[in-house]
């Protein structure tokens, strides 16, 4: 989406000042994430000083503020003043702990919305922008294991969960997770040079454009060609999702849609039921991460979403009328018998 983010034209350091909302029981991985980038960029080299980006931590509950893994922290900035930062970022926790927010969290954030501040909502960080009023007809990204009680809260939201983030006027929403880092980038790149950038990525070892598994061959294209949007946008996420598949009613609320439409338009597109296509894709992967022979059977049963290996071997002989080891072997005799 199209961008509204406020960036001031600063000369003097730090160009980027952020506060870092904790709330209680906060889910340390996307906070870690999404400092360590910053921290990165922040300094020559490794140094870890605050030169080129600042951040203080800010509790949003009682103080000092526990994780979720039990690590406590205590804060460095307060909720005083909305315009001492340049971007306000909340870390969400366990939801059945976010009652547990101070009223002047949302206060303090209300303010900052109508000053035209940047939010950044990680993880369930999305739940306190909702909770304070600043997602009613937004667009924002969520982990798909908390939609169903996101849109149970917020109805008026447009939640989606195919994304690693989303930018909707000053707010910026991510599901969790080490995708933060994709925010924390695009703020360092926003706000000073994409060289900088790069450093925090290059440290980080992180390559979000390069999917754990990506499909050689796509017989389906040609018919994705002519096939409805929600088809196309379904087959998308499967596509993403081929180690971790979700219900098709998950599915079809992450898209916006309901169980039926998409059974419908999958039936028109491509002749099947979608859980039957999402299985088949699966399998598609499968067969080529066989025929690489870099893993075994076990590994690639559970990298293609499949519970255990008997599954897996019933599914692949099913559909390709061999056991996964026999099709090793008769892959492994071509090998031979080509010279490769």
């Amino acid at each position: 989406m199209t961008s509204t983010l406020r960036v001031p034209n600063r000369t003097a350091l730090p160009y980027l000042r952020v506060g870092l909302i904790l709330c209680p029981s906060f889910t340390l991985t996307p906070m870690a994430s999404f400092v360590d980038a910053l921290r990165l960029a922040a300094d020559k080299q490794d140094h870890s000083r605050q030169v080129y980006f600042a951040w203080d931590f800010i509790s949003a509950g009682p103080s000092p503020v526990r994780a979720s893994c039990g690590l406590e922290m205590t804060p460095t900035g307060n909720l005083d003043d909305p315009e001492a930062y340049d971007c306000i970022a909340v870390c969400g926790g366990l939801i059945r702990d976010l009652g547990g927010i101070h009223q002047a969290t949302f206060e303090y954030l209300r303010a900052a919305n109508a000053r035209g501040i940047p939010l950044v909502g990680l993880c369930t960080g999305s739940f306190v922008l909702a909770q304070a009023g600043l997602l009613e007809h937004r667009e924002c990204a969520l982990h798909f294991d908390t939609l169903g009680e996101f849109l149970s809260r917020f109805p008026n939201s447009n939640p989606a969960t195919s994304q690693n983030y989303i930018i909707d006027g000053n707010i910026i929403t991510c599901p969790g997770s080490i995708v933060a880092i994709d925010i924390a980038v695009f703020l360092i790149a926003r706000y000073s040079d994409a060289g900088r950038a790069r450093k925090a990525l290059n440290y980080l070892l992180f390559k979000p454009e390069e999917s754990r598994i990506v499909l050689k061959a796509k017989p389906y294209e040609e018919a994705l060609g002519s096939a409805a949007r929600l088809t196309v946008e379904a087959v998308k996420t499967m596509e993403t999702r081929i180690d971790s598949p979700c219900s098709i009613e998950d599915l079809a609320l992450s898209l916006n849609t309901t169980k039926t439409r998409l059974n419908r338009a999958f039936h028109a597109d491509l002749q099947m039921a979608p859980a039957a296509f999402w299985r088949q894709i699966r399998l598609m992967a499968a067969r080529e991460l066989l025929d690489s022979r870099r893993r075994n059977v076990t590994e690639i049963a559970y990298e293609t979403g499949f519970s255990d290996t008997a599954h897996f071997c019933s599914a692949f002989k099913k559909h390709y009328s061999v056991t996964p080891r026999e099709f090793r072997r008769i892959m492994q005799k071509d090998a031979a018998g080509s010279g490769e």
